[in-house]
């Protein structure tokens, strides 16, 4: 039997889901490391880290996800589709370029400087207008993470997907409703509970935790669409086929 060889374009997809899945996963895990090996002060917020010894990391893991996000093709956009896989990969990645970019703003004495160039360019008095732009941008890449893993995943060519589909699409779904649940939880008491968030915030980085569950579920979301659990669990799941779409 002649020796088969992988799709090149469907390896450069998978490298690219794997790449995106492996920086949501680890990037809390990686500022919890810092903050206990280097006694680097705990944030209230993962965006909060770029005013730490830790900017590079946050900068880089943000910067790393946009520019996979905005090269990413996925599945063809099918006729009249609004919400296809490269307008939403796209969208997001700009999103989480500007989170990069356009940090929030910090709330302490002392900040970790250099401060960055949008910092130098824009005036203290719209620092409001920072901020929100960084809130929404952030945002706005969660969501658009969730309609990705609840909807764009879930899609299938076939006409009746077999049983490792459906557990993905289950899998899939989960891990999209959780980045929406956190991404209200965030939204609700920031925007209506705004005293209670900043006690939370004080006493137990609530944002932090919050934003790292929605990465958390990101990570697993893309790390499954790349074929990593289909490698260690094959007994639950089956690898990608040749086709992105599958």
């Amino acid at each position: 039997m002649p020796e088969t060889h992988p799709n090149p374009d469907m390896s450069t997809v998978l490298r690219l889901r794997r790449a995106i899945g492996a920086i949501g996963l680890t990037l809390p895990f990686v500022l919890l490391i810092n903050v206990y090996l280097f006694d680097i002060p705990m944030q209230e917020s993962i965006s909060a880290f770029f005013y730490t010894e830790l900017r590079e990391v946050f900068v880089s893991a943000a910067a790393g996800v946009g520019l996979f996000l905005v090269t990413y093709e996925g599945y063809c956009r099918e006729p009249d589709e609004i919400l296809s896989d490269r307008m939403v990969s796209s969208i997001a990645g700009v999103a989480v370029f500007t989170t990069a970019f356009i940090p929030t703003l910090c709330h302490r004495d002392s900040c970790y400087h250099p401060l960055a160039l949008f910092d130098r360019l824009i005036p203290p008095s719209m620092d409001q207008v920072q901020q929100n732009i960084h809130f929404s941008a952030a945002g706005l890449f969660l969501i658009f993470m969730a309609v990705t893993s609840i909807r764009l995943f879930t899609r299938c060519t076939a006409r009746n997907p077999g049983p490792h589909k459906r557990r993905r699409n289950q899998c899939y779904q989960a891990f999209g409703w959780t980045i929406l649940a956190m991404v209200i939880l965030i939204g609700v008491v920031k925007i209506f509970l705004p005293e209670l968030g900043r006690s939370w915030d004080a006493n137990w980085s609530f944002t932090f935790w919050a934003e790292s569950v929605a990465l958390w579920a990101l990570g697993l979301s893309w790390l499954l669409k790349g074929g990593i659990m289909a490698q260690q669990m094959p007994f639950l799941f089956e690898a990608e086929t040749a086709e992105p779409s599958a």
